[in-house]
Parts: structure tokens; sequence; C-alpha cells
């Protein structure tokens, strides 16, 4: 369902977590690292510990796995933060438990014993503490820590190093990004910047990603490149909009096209693009529209718009013609059509002169005139089956085509060449496509934008859009929309931060609560576009006192969680690992993190009675378990059996029901099956103890007579 992936990080490590990282809502304030190329938190808000660099409940499965306590080995509790002492199989670092087996664990440290590291990763950005530590957890030091350990200590904005002697700073080999090396240090660059010059480190040479380079030397945002410049995707630069666009002043990126439009030339110029996107700056006048293609005509305001522009209500001298790809307009009259786009055939008497367009068949490139409907040519994204002319099928047919194909052609089987944006091509081609985002056009293509899950009535999680990449487009609803169908929500730069009444905030968008996928989460919100009634399924709680600016659902199953409130109040509300249904847990009297109590898991598991975790479950009528098949409690009356391996019509003899839950008394214990009590004297072959304490005292008279008997033997026998 919901999966914690490791989040892989291109800038510098910094105490801050990423925006978009698995941490920023449980972790506390600048308490992440990035080991390798992971981040992990190394101190939570109140009531989580980190596991596997991951905050989780201080009373959940996890933490109780990884052997996370205080460091007297005492129990967790509400107030806890970080982990001082780790099981078996763990080792801690920087306040957490990490098995050496996985990642990120396995990026640190290579072995560990009773908790502690004893082989450190040192050509993964760590090196070995040359001096035993005081306190465990300290043995593997991060080349970027400068935090004193015993006299040992890192360099800041280092990446990888080594150390030699007993005290002192690393000597540092390599900077991380957002830093140059100079004098043997690493000096961060300035804001924004992910590399820069040791001389001018406050000036960028390149930017992380998101921002672009502005003359050089500096980063900002697509809307802060001036109106002479477009932020270019392609090399996350502002680039001029002249001289590749020759004389043009001002200009924009064209998401559709990947090119510059042009949408001022100055004075004397007026701007031309072209259906393809392309963009010149020509003289206002007819032929200067017209361009060598004839795919344009000049408005008598001096604009040039494409041949089959049709405006409602324009002006007929201002008209063009629907389908028209080639257009002639020599004065104030309205243009003449000369040829048809794809997707059209000049219906005109004898098919030439002043051309007459007419649509053919759906998705046909082209047709003839008397038999419009059977098309000679197909669309891209579209195939024939056999010759032509035929009927025009698309490529993602559901029943001839490929789910999700964006490109095919068809011999004498179709043959998939392309996905569409929302599908991950698999194989070498032909291919096959997979969907993974519900948004046709994958939110702008932006890596990460489509990370919105929700849970259907099946059980299936769909992904959604959090971020629209492509300019004027908002997600609403789970999908990017054109910016003016924001019906009164508050949106920006392709993120929702307020919804208006009837729709709530979610994971970055505005979702209608009267219709999918919303209703499947939501199905009451209040005026202020807070939910306050979850969907009847329970997959999904309402989180406690959000307010219209925050999220105020989640899923039952998301342990990433949502944040109510800031700084040291913040609350953080989590989901439970593989939970399907839940009730919404208590808002704590001050910050800290707290989980919904877990009353269903998917894949057949069974929640434990606390409701912190999920475990698979076969026992037969077992309601309840708490470890991976023990059962905590059962069905339809029945109780737990002694061993807890099986649920029992009443308890066997020599144990208490306790609660429905079978005991064995004082004196007896779980038999190898589980379903009876038999005294814990029995060894494995059922002699009782005093039997064995028989035979133990008979063995001892036999040798005592033994040796008295070889002593007179040697020593009397040895005087006659």
């Amino acid at each position: 369902m919901f999966q914690l992936i490791p989040l892989f990080v291109a800038s510098a490590l910094m105490a801050a977590c990423q925006q978009d990282g698995n941490h920023l809502t449980t972790c506390a304030h600048e308490k992440c690292e990035t080991v390798g190329s992971t981040e992990i938190c190394t101190q939570c808000k109140a009531g989580g510990v980190p596991v596997d660099g991951f905050c989780r409940p201080f009373g959940s499965p996890q933490a109780a796995a990884a052997g996370c306590t205080k460091a007297d080995g005492a129990a967790l509790d509400k107030t806890a933060t970080t982990c001082e002492k780790c099981g078996d199989g763990y080792f801690l670092f920087m306040g957490g438990c990490y098995k050496t087996t996985d990642g990120p664990g396995s990026e640190i440290c290579t072995a560990a014993s009773n908790g502690v590291c004893t082989t450190c990763k040192a050509d993964n950005g760590l090196f070995k503490n040359p001096v035993t530590p005081q306190k465990p957890g300290s043995e593997c030091i991060l080349c970027s820590d400068t935090i004193d350990r015993n006299g040992v200590m890192g360099v800041a904005g280092c990446s990888e190093c080594s150390h030699t002697g007993t005290s002192g700073p690393a000597t540092c080999t390599e900077c991380q990004a957002g830093f140059v090396t100079k004098d043997s240090a690493c000096v961060k660059c300035g804001d924004g910047c992910s590399a820069c010059s040791a001389d001018t480190p406050t000036q960028c040479t390149a930017c992380v990603e998101g921002k672009f380079l502005k003359d050089g030397n500096t980063c900002v945002e697509a809307t802060e490149c001036g109106a002479d410049k477009y932020a270019d995707k392609k090399t996350w630069t502002c680039k001029a909009c002249d001289p590749d666009i020759a004389g043009c002043t001002a200009c924009e990126y064209n998401d559709a096209t990947g090119k510059p439009r042009c949408t001022n030339c100055g004075t004397n110029k007026t701007p031309r693009t072209t259906l393809d996107g392309t963009s010149t700056c020509v003289t206002k006048d007819y032929a200067g529209c017209k361009g060598a293609d004839g795919a344009l005509f000049m408005k008598e305001d001096k604009t040039c718009v494409l041949c089959s522009t049709v405006s409602a209500g324009a002006d007929p001298n201002d008209q063009g013609i629907a389908g028209c790809k080639k257009c002639t307009k020599d004065s104030a009259t309205p243009p003449t059509c000369s040829e048809c786009l794809d997707g059209y055939y000049n219906s005109a008497t004898g098919g030439s002169g002043t051309a007459t367009c007419e649509a053919c068949g759906d998705n046909c490139a082209t047709c003839a005139k008397d038999t419009k409907d059977q098309c000679m040519t197909c669309k891209p994204g579209f195939f024939m089956k056999g010759s032509g002319p035929g009927t025009c099928v698309p490529c993602d047919d559901q029943t001839d085509g490929v789910p999700g194909c964006a490109t095919c052609t068809f011999s004498s089987s179709l043959t998939c060449n392309s996905c569409k944006p929302n599908y991950k091509q698999s194989g070498t081609g032909p291919f096959t496509c997979t969907k993974t985002c519900e948004d046709p056009t994958a939110c702008g293509g932006t890596s990460g934008a489509c990370d919105a899950m929700i849970i259907d009535d099946q059980g299936t999680t769909k992904h959604y859009c959090s971020y629209c990449g492509e300019t004027n487009k908002i997600p609403i609803d789970g999908k990017c929309v054109d910016s003016g169908s924001i019906n009164g929500n508050t949106c920006a730069k392709g993120v929702c931060t307020q919804c208006a009444q009837g729709y709530f905030l979610y994971m970055g968008g505005c979702y209608k609560v009267a219709s999918p996928p919303g209703n499947l989460m939501c199905t009451e919100a209040t005026t202020a576009g807070v939910c306050d009634t979850p969907n009847a399924n329970n997959k999904y709680f309402v989180v406690p006192e959000a307010k219209p600016t925050q999220q105020s659902v989640l899923a039952c199953g998301n342990p990433l969680g949502t944040l109510v409130g800031t700084d040291s109040t913040a609350k953080a509300y989590v989901g439970v690992d593989g939970c399907s249904q839940c009730t919404a847990p208590t808002a704590p009297s001050e910050g800290g993190m707290t989980a919904a109590t877990c009353t269903a898991c998917t894949n057949n598991n069974k929640p434990n009675l606390a409701g912190s975790g999920c475990f698979p479950c076969t026992v037969s009528g077992c309601s309840h378990c708490n470890r991976d098949d023990m059962c905590e409690a059962c069905s339809s009356g029945k109780k737990v059996s002694p061993g807890r391996k099986s649920c029992v019509d009443s308890c066997p003899s020599n144990s208490t029901d306790d609660n429905s839950v079978c005991v064995c008394n004082d004196g007896y214990s779980p038999d190898s099956s589980g379903t009876s009590c038999v005294s814990s004297g029995a060894n494995r072959s059922g002699l009782s103890t005093g039997a064995i304490a028989g035979i133990a005292v008979a063995v001892v008279v036999v040798v005592g007579g033994l040796v008295g008997f070889l002593c007179w033997w040697f020593i009397c026998r040895g005087k006659a």
C-alpha cells in the first residue's frame, strides 16, 4: 500500500529535511542527515523513534523488533525521540536503530554485535571512530558530522573523507553538492546553488532541481527569469528570447512543445508561432504572417493566427477556417483555404480551388470525400487493422490494443512503440505499459508530482497529482486542469493551499466530496474546506484539529503522516503500516507524534489488540495477533490456547481463563502443540523432576561407593 522508499537526493547533506521527502512530517526540526544517497531522521517528534532512519511510534512493532529502548534497557514512553540502545540484529547510529542487512543500515555498517556496529562502511561518506566511544552510537562518524565525539569529528559539507590519529577533524577529499573545496574546507555555495566557484562561492554555476541559472551566477524561480528571457527546462537556465527567436522581446516556455513561444516582437514586428510551436518575429503585414508555409494569416489588428483559428463572434475578416492547414489572406477580406489539416478532407467540388474542410471519420489522418468515414491512414496513436480504407483503432484500445500505448504500428500483429506519459515502459520493444499515474499528462512530467495516493473500493492504491508541472495548471480532483477551473479553491504555482466549500485539501490538491476520487476519502467537509466525515469504509481517518490550510484526512496505512500546527507544538499524525481500517488518534495535549488505532489489515494480516501494528496471522479463528502467527484474541467466543497457536472452545485442565486467554497454572507450561498445559517439571522423556532427582541420588551413591572401593584397594591393600 503505502511504501517507504529511500529518498535519493542530489543536494547537499543538510540538517533540514527535504521538502518532498519521507521525514518532513515526523522528524524533529532540522534533524535529517543523508547517508550515501538516502535521507534519514536522527531525532523524531516526541512519541516517535528512528528505526532504519524512519520515525516510528514508540510503541510500534518496528520499534519493538529493533530493541529500541532507553540506555538502561527501560521501555520507551511518549516523550521518547531517539533510541539509546538497540537489540540483536540492529546497531545504534545517531539516535536510531539500524539493520546491517538492509538499507540504509547496510550503507553505514557491515557487521554489528550486541547492538553496536563493529565494522563501518568507510567508503560511503563515513569513517570509523578511532576512539572507543563513551556511549554507544558513534562508532561510525559521518564525514559531514561536526559534533565533537570524544575529540573526533567530520568536516561541514564533506561527502568523502579519511581520518588518521586519535583526535581532531577528518581530512576531506570531496565536498557535497552545494559546497565547494577551498583551503581544505568545504564552503557552502549560495542559496539554490548545486555548484559554485571557490573564488566566489555565492555565485552559482549550476542550480538545484526546480531552479534556473540566471545571468550565469544566480538561481531563480521560473517566473523570475525576466520578461526578455524564458525558463528553459532542457538546460535549467534562463535563456534570452533573442537570439533564440530573433527580434523577440518577451517570451515564455511552452511545456507542450518544449520550445519558447514569443509573445512580443517590439514595435515593428509581430510574433508568428506555427503548429509545431516554432516562433519567429515577422513584419506586420499579410505576407509576413503567411510565411513560406502559408499556415497563418494576419488579423486586422496585425497579429498572426493559424489558418484553423475560429473565434466565436469575431469579425469575418479575422475568422479562420476550421480544419484548414494552409490559407491565403492578402487584404481586409476573409482568408481562403487551399489545404486541409490531417483528419479533414476537401469537400469542394472537384477537390481543387478554394478548399472547404470537412472532418473525416473518427481518428482518421486522411480519407476520401466519398468515403469520409473510412480512413485511408490513421492519426498518431491509432492503427488500422488490415489494409485501408477502414476504421482507426486507438493503440490502447481495451479489446485490440495495448493498455497505455501511445504510438503503435500494425502488420500482422500490433506492436507498441511508446507508452503514454502516465505509464511506465517495459521491455525493449515491442513495449508493454504499466499505469503509474491517473493524470494523462503524468502531472506535467515533473518527477515526484504524481504521489498523492488514494485507495479505491477494491483496496487498490492509485496515484494522483500533488503538483502540476505545466504552466497555468492546478491539481483538482487529482488531475492537472486549467487554472480557470479553480472553482473557488486557492491554488497557485502548481499546488493548492486551501479549498472551497464542498472540497477538502489532500496532498497538495483540492478534492470534491461529492465525486470520486474525493468521496473515497471524505463524504462531508466544512465551509472552510476541512474534511469532518471520512468515508464509511474506514480506510481513512479525519485528522484532529486540522486547519483549512492543512491536510484534514489521512489513509489508515500511511506511515508518512501529516502535520498540524507549527514549531514545538506541531502534532504529527500517522497511519499504521499495512492497515486497511482504523479509528482516528486522539489529539495529544502537547506537540508530538501519534498514530491511528488499526482495526483491520491488508493481505489477510491481523492487528494486535493495541492497534499499533499488523502481523501475519494464519491461526484459524484468531482476530488479533501480536507476533507472527501468535494469537492474542479469538473471535466467535473462542479462547486463545495456552501456546497461542490455536483458538479453542474452552481452556484445558491445569490452566486459567484470563479474559479469554488460557494461561497455564503455576508449575505448568504449554506442551509442544500449544494446546495443553503439562507439568513444568516434566522433561522431554516425560520423567518428573522427582524421578530425575531420585536417579541423580542413586548415581551419586553408586559413584561414591566406587570411589571408596578404589581408595581401599589402592591404599589399604598397598599397606598389606
